[in-house]
């Protein structure tokens, strides 16, 4: 006879921890990587993307950034500054696939990718529960702030993505007691330092809290700080020097494969206890709903959806109460380095002149597991668990869904269309002419190329980045436009030694060269130009 193969509970609830995991996983990614390189701006680039981009192309192939410094630690971009890490991470996607906007953003992705898996791990030590325990990665997987701000090339969102990474391996660290994690946490946090100006007083504050609290509860030994400590410092040596360079205490420095140099505009006047109290009245508002920058925020949802306030709530008492708890005990629990990261990331958060979502990107870190927190309290009142995590997977999968209508459409009334009307100046609005170009120049050769197009609202130095163009013709193409002849001319050559680009709205120009002077006509790769050569 035929036995019958039983699973127990704990079996069946492992199947369904995997299945669900797998399906979120699934979403997660698919949720990043879906018109990835048209949204938020329908073929465009914000002005920070093409910065970061084109830098990243001339460090991978000459070793500089567009205004020739040397490997810079900071970038100058428009003169404020820029991070560094995606740069450098992007620069080395280039260097090994080649360069394309859905690669450059392509990058957000991955580390957004792999904080999700850390995200998984901490939720795995937090809560024991196995279909309770992916309450954190389903949100992470759904809340608008998490999609919008990795489904783009802002490089200062990277430090939301790798304070989840650091974080997750110094629990890891303080776990497992074994120097080797305490030195790969100590280099995550230095990389971390370049990610965004704010994590220069965030970790720190941080990791003062942290270490404290450790010390209190005899959880780390000297030697443990050390091997954490050492790898910080030396990785934020560089950071350091080009601070003091940029507030004038000490003057340009050229080493050999590196530059510190100045901006032309130093950001730390931006930060001021003053700025506190006026914060504290706008800074919720901002944190929760939307602030200058349309490409932060969806309109309607919130940056969390406003239907998980209450639960962020519910959640930062309990985080609180086990704070208090965890002290008296002198008991470690993992909510309260967490509690710590919540409190620096505030702190910074509110002494900014001008605080912006993207500026206090770490800060929903910690908010996201408040949020968690609170919905398994709310979970833990009812007594039908299954119905319970059944409604809230409802209303969370509702709301997602409208608000993934509103996110990947083109429309006016959209992520693409309110960028676009809203923030026009900081907009490089089509990138297909780039594309074009390159393609124009491929066949062009050394002869000399004409674009026939209308340059309303495209500028040059776009055209840089996707032509491949290199950083020393760059300082001729971007600024004297010598090498490019943009506009109808006063005549056509027809001797074969200048290349037309023409965009497909002038066809006119298009059939008189190729029916009446004998020209082949390429159209782009975009469908949008026509390549008219001999």
């Amino acid at each position: 006879m035929d036995k019958k193969i039983k699973l127990d509970l704990s079996d069946r609830e492992q199947i369904i921890h995997i299945v669900l995991f797998c399906l979120i996983t699934i979403l997660f990614i698919a949720t990043r990587l879906f018109r990835l390189d048209s949204v938020p701006y329908h073929n465009g680039m914000h002005i920070d993307e093409w910065g970061a981009a084109y830098d990243a192309w001339c460090i991978q192939g000459w070793g500089v950034d567009r205004f020739l410094t040397k490997f810079p630690v900071y970038f100058y971009n428009t003169g404020q500054g820029q991070n560094a890490l995606y740069i450098y991470l992007a620069a080395l996607m280039f260097k090994f696939f080649g360069f394309s906007l859905f690669k450059f953003r392509l990058i957000a992705v991955i580390c957004a990718t792999i904080a999700y898996f850390c995200m998984y791990g901490l939720s795995r030590i937090m809560i024991p529960d196995k279909i309770l325990c992916l309450v954190p990665n389903a949100l992470m997987t759904v809340l608008p702030v998490f999609v919008m701000s990795e489904h783009w090339g802002l490089e200062s969102y990277l430090f939301l993505s790798f304070s989840i990474i650091s974080f997750y391996f110094m629990i890891i660290a303080i776990s497992k007691q074994q120097l080797r994690y305490f030195v790969l946490d100590g280099i995550l946090w230095g990389i971390t330092f370049y990610s965004y100006g704010v994590s220069y007083v965030i970790i720190p504050i941080f990791m003062v809290f942290t270490l404290i609290y450790l010390i209190y509860l005899k959880k780390v030994t000297p030697a443990q700080v050390a091997c954490m400590g050492i790898p910080m410092i030396i990785l934020g040596i560089p950071l350091a020097v080009e601070q003091l360079v940029i507030e004038e205490i000490l003057p340009p420095i050229h080493l050999k494969y590196m530059d510190f140099l100045p901006m032309e505009r130093e950001r730390w006047g931006e930060v001021d206890f003053s700025y506190v109290l006026n914060n504290l009245v706008t800074f919720p508002q901002i944190l929760l709903g939307k602030d200058y920058s349309p490409q932060n925020y969806a309109p309607g949802f919130g940056t969390l959806y406003y239907i998980s306030i209450p639960f962020m709530i519910i959640g930062l008492v309990i985080c609180i109460k086990r704070t208090v708890v965890s002290v008296k005990k002198r008991e470690f629990d993992l909510l309260v380095p967490l509690f710590a990261f919540f409190m620096a990331s505030l702190i910074m958060s509110l002494m900014i002149e001008e605080p912006s979502i993207h500026r206090s990107n770490s800060l929903y870190f910690p908010l996201l597991i408040f949020t968690a927190l609170g919905i398994l309290f709310v979970i833990s009142l009812i007594p039908n668990k299954n119905v319970a995590i059944a409604v809230f997977a409802v209303v969370y999968c509702v709301q997602f869904l409208f608000f993934a209508r509103w996110a990947y459409s083109y429309g006016e009334n959209s992520w693409c269309g309110q960028t676009t009307l809203e923030n026009e100046s900081y907009l490089y609005k089509d990138v297909l002419i780039g594309i074009a170009v390159k393609e124009a120049k491929d066949i062009s050769g050394d002869r000399k190329l004409q674009m026939i197009i209308n340059m309303a609202d495209r500028r040059i130095k776009q055209i840089c980045l996707f032509a491949g163009t290199s950083p020393y013709d760059y300082q001729k193409e971007g600024y004297d436009e010598n090498n490019y002849s943009i506009g109808i001319p006063d005549s056509l050559d027809y001797s074969g030694q200048t290349v037309y680009l023409i965009e497909a709205e002038l066809h006119h120009i298009t059939d008189y060269l190729v029916e009446e002077q004998g020209f082949t006509n390429m159209v782009s790769s975009t469908g949008k130009f026509s390549i008219v050569y001999k």
